[in-house]
């Protein structure tokens, strides 16, 4: 169970950033609950958690930062997205 949630945060995370810099559907938040609905199917508690996670979280702009020439925006986002991961595998 602890796998399986975190390679669905990884899933989530990885998705999300593939998407953050896309302006066309599907958002990445869209991909985010798609994700989270089809992972937790028959677990309703744990999906209504998680999609409040995602629901808390601009996903458009999340981690946009971890990659560039600033040290300090980079830490800020990476801190973020550990935040979100951590959210996201308390549900469980």
């Amino acid at each position: 169970m602890k796998t399986s949630l975190r390679s669905l945060a990884t899933v989530a995370l990885v998705g999300m950033l593939a998407l953050s810099a896309c302006t066309s559907d599907p958002s990445p938040t869209r991909v985010a609950k798609d994700l989270v609905e089809t992972e937790t199917a028959g677990k309703p508690e744990m999906q209504k958690c998680m999609l409040d996670v995602i629901d808390n979280y601009d996903l458009d702009t999340l981690g946009a930062d971890s990659v560039g020439g600033n040290a300090e925006k980079a830490k800020a986002a990476d801190e973020q997205l550990a935040k979100f991961e951590a959210d996201l595998a308390a549900c469980r």
